[in-house]
């Protein structure tokens, strides 16, 4: 089984993964996510035209989607439908393991012109369920988590007709997030779209720009908009602020370079963003847990 790090958790400026999951011919990937792996400690904001369905299998994480914040315990699972942002992170910083299912819709409905794919499938991928959560509680909790099982084992495998069976699998569960589906289907109003593209232009210009001394000014501007408005929009569409998300960030960017020893700490803080090492410390201490120097030493 594949164990994707956080190293390879790469984004582009709109926060879009641009990792293939699995192949063209087969657009399915499994991953068993060790959180003691990752540099962070936990996976970061981002999205992909993908689905995916994670389940936890060991520790507690908070999965917040967009403006929803789940509290996943060992054992459940969610879907997250297609492009939309989300992040995990555990409860106890860097512990915790899960599963993530990986996949593109014409993998159950084959091409995008195909009946099922159209009936099926898009529907899904362009209506209003965002996600969808399975628990103990849940009725067919046993029968999606045996499923599941079965298709890590199978993905391990790799044994003759294991894609099909996967296929034949995942039809299954397909099913049952289809009739889950809200039978009116919503319209997404227009200032609902409109946050999002502004907190895009937003999140786009900060990663760019993440090591200058930027103000609420200054992203404000770049997305167009005054700061009141910017702030409404992150707190609408991730409910956070535009400078919470860039201290993340820049934390998030110096935990890399905290691994060349060639490189004080004072001027990490500097190439990150900060105004003082001491600045520097106090966020890396909110986000890690620790301190930049006791980080390196476990580096």
């Amino acid at each position: 089984m594949e164990k994707m790090k956080a190293t390879q958790t790469i984004v582009d400026d709109s926060l879009r993964e641009t990792k293939m999951h699995g192949t063209e011919g087969f657009p399915l990937a499994v991953y068993l996510d060790d959180f003691a792996d990752f540099e962070n400690g936990y996976i970061c904001w981002h999205w992909h035209e993908e689905v995916q369905v994670t389940m936890i299998i060991e520790g507690a994480f908070f999965c917040q989607i967009e403006a929803e914040q789940l509290h996943l315990k060992e054992g459940d699972i969610v879907f997250i439908n297609s492009g939309l942002m989300h992040q995990i992170r555990p409860c106890m910083l860097a512990q915790g393991k899960l599963y993530s299912f990986i996949w593109r819709g014409e993998l159950i409905g084959n091409t995008r012109g195909s009946d099922i794919y159209k009936e099926c499938v898009e529907p899904v991928l362009t209506g209003n369920l965002s996600y969808m959560v399975w628990d103990s509680n849940s009725p067919s909790y046993q029968e999606t988590q045996v499923l599941l099982k079965k298709v890590v084992n199978l993905f391990a495998g790799r044994e003759l007709t294991y894609q099909l069976q996967i296929v034949i699998l995942l039809s299954s569960l397909w099913l049952q997030i289809f009739e889950k589906m809200p039978k009116e289907k919503d319209i997404v109003s227009a200032d609902v779209k409109r946050d999002k593209q502004r907190v895009k232009a937003a999140l786009q210009y900060m990663q760019e720009n993440y090591q200058e001394s930027l103000k609420l000014d200054d992203i404000a501007n770049a997305a167009y908009i005054s700061r009141s408005e910017l702030c409404r929009g992150f707190q609408r569409t991730l409910q956070m602020t535009p400078m919470e998300f860039l201290m993340q960030y820049r934390i998030r960017q110096s935990t890399v370079l905290l691994k060349n020893m060639d490189l004080r700490i004072l001027d990490i803080a500097e190439m990150t963003g900060f105004s003082s090492p001491s600045h520097f410390g106090s966020y890396f201490r909110k986000y890690m847990g620790c301190t930049p120097r006791e980080y390196r030493k476990g580096c």
